[in-house]
């Protein structure tokens, strides 16, 4: 899977769909890509930002963006876009593998809390396909088994009705699990509560004031969890189970 030059490839291949019913914003796309490919990172950050600013996601999108702030050396905001691009394409190899690297220079290498087993097997399932293809999904495993009601109701032959009614069953069953794959894939994606830190170094406090308690300290590029919060303040948690608050400056949602 490691056979790409690392973070020299743009992901171009879809560049022709991604956009496809805006001639507009696919010459822009190509265009920042073109920029991209003659070391002018400024330009293409420039490009990719003006299509985000005007409503258009994609893991393509950020994945490109993040390659360029990457090239500029500007790793808390690789990071921050490479997260962003694997919410909309969570098993993407090549993603995994730029944020890896991306990582290596940030100060803070926070260990993860090992994830519940049944949790962690919830959480892949859902990873395998997007949102979209999920809700594609419930709605044709829905729409056959009207078919096997019709059998079962249209046909007098006793094993024909009986085939009929128990498949009918069965695709009412995978089409509401499917419908529920749909929704937190969704709720990951619109909902999702990581942040990455933006601010050189950062103390995190007890509570949310500048005079409480100092607990830790964190940097650039590190990943919290977003738990609450009030007014100017987050409170957050990192990988390893440490909580705190923080100013909302310090972090950008991803």
């Amino acid at each position: 899977m490691k056979n790409y030059s690392f973070l020299l490839i743009l992901w171009v291949s879809f560049s022709g769909r991604i956009f496809a019913a805006d001639f507009a914003a696919d010459s822009v796309f190509n265009s920042a890509n073109v920029f991209y490919a003659n070391n002018n990172f400024e330009k293409a950050i420039d490009n990719y930002k003006l299509l985000l600013g005007k409503g258009y996601k994609s893991a393509e999108l950020y994945f490109n963006l993040g390659n360029a702030y990457y090239k500029l050396a500007n790793y808390p905001r690789a990071i921050l876009n490479y997260e962003r691009a694997l919410l909309y394409d969570p098993r993407n190899e090549n993603i995994k593998f730029n944020l890896e690297k991306a990582q290596i220079y940030i100060v803070d290498k926070v260990d993860e809390i090992p994830e519940f087993l049944i949790k962690g097997w919830i959480r892949e399932a859902i990873e395998w396909f997007k949102s979209d293809t999920w809700a594609l999904m419930s709605i044709i495993f829905f729409l056959t088994s009207i078919i096997g009601f019709l059998l079962f109701f249209l046909t007098r032959k006793i094993s024909v009705r009986r085939t009929g009614f128990y498949t009918a069953i069965l695709l009412i069953i995978l089409s509401a699990l499917t419908f529920i794959m749909a929704y937190k894939a969704r709720a990951i994606l619109i909902n999702g509560n990581g942040a990455i830190v933006m601010t050189p170094t950062v103390t995190v406090k007890g509570s949310p004031s500048n005079t409480s308690t100092d607990l830790f300290i964190i940097h650039e590029g590190t990943k919290v969890f977003i738990l609450e919060e009030l007014n100017d303040w987050f409170e957050v948690k990192l990988s390893d189970g440490k909580q705190g608050w923080l100013l909302k400056s310090d972090v950008e949602p991803i």
